[in-house]
């Protein structure tokens, strides 16, 4: 008799147990999933807003140019160049952070590599126009170069909102799209099918320049 009563208590025990379990069990799987969610929503956010405060950088140096090599009643002086100089290889050199964690987090289709290819080139006119000591010559807001760049940094923005929200890819495939996105290809598209020689002679001699940057 009291091996029932004991077996009746241990099968009224079982399912309580049972259930507590398996709510334990799924609420760390939901857990997880959403804490995974949330790191992954980050990586995105913080990725979005390096790239707008470079963006913003990008900006506030071209215009520093502008006033240094064209609006200055003074010849640029050598400490000036060289802060501008460090400027501009810091941009650079963020950006290339900002471009590798979107080449090993997203899988990219052959466009994206194009748009992340050509931004990074119009990225470096504005360091070769700091060497050649002459502003960019974007002189109007429907300047063609002007307006590439534009599209340029909205498709990139656009790319690095995405970090973080879908399987990485495979480290051979992250490696061959950093190289694609590197490749100096680029500068030979950006003569060929965006630079305009005959708006700016010292733009072309710019552009001219980036041909074999890395």
């Amino acid at each position: 008799m009291f091996d029932a009563i004991g077996f009746e208590i241990v099968k009224a025990l079982i399912g309580p147990v049972v259930a507590v379990g398996l709510a334990w069990a799924v609420g760390n799987k939901l857990s997880s999933e959403w804490a995974l969610r949330q790191r992954r929503r980050e990586n995105s956010l913080a990725s979005v807003a390096e790239f707008y405060r470079l963006y913003g950088e990008f900006f506030a140096l071209w215009k520093l140019c502008n006033y240094a090599f064209r609006d200055a009643d003074h010849e640029t002086e050598d400490t000036t160049l060289w802060d501008l100089m460090r400027r501009a290889a810091a941009l650079e050199a963020n950006v290339e952070a900002i471009l590798l964690r979107i080449a090993t987090e997203l899988t990219l289709t052959d466009a994206d590599i194009r748009t992340l290819g050509l931004f990074r080139q119009g990225v470096q006119l504005l360091r070769q126009s700091i060497v050649k000591q002459r502003i960019l010559g974007w002189n109007s807001s429907e300047h063609r170069e002007y307006q590439a760049f534009k599209g340029l940094s909205v498709g990139t923005a656009a790319l690095a909102a995405r970090v973080g929200s879908g399987k990485p890819p495979t480290v051979d495939s992250a490696q061959r799209q950093l190289r694609e996105i590197t490749h100096n290809k680029w500068s030979k598209e950006w003569l060929a099918t965006i630079a305009r020689r005959d708006e700016l002679p010292i733009q072309a001699e710019l552009e001219a320049s980036t041909v074999d940057d890395a």
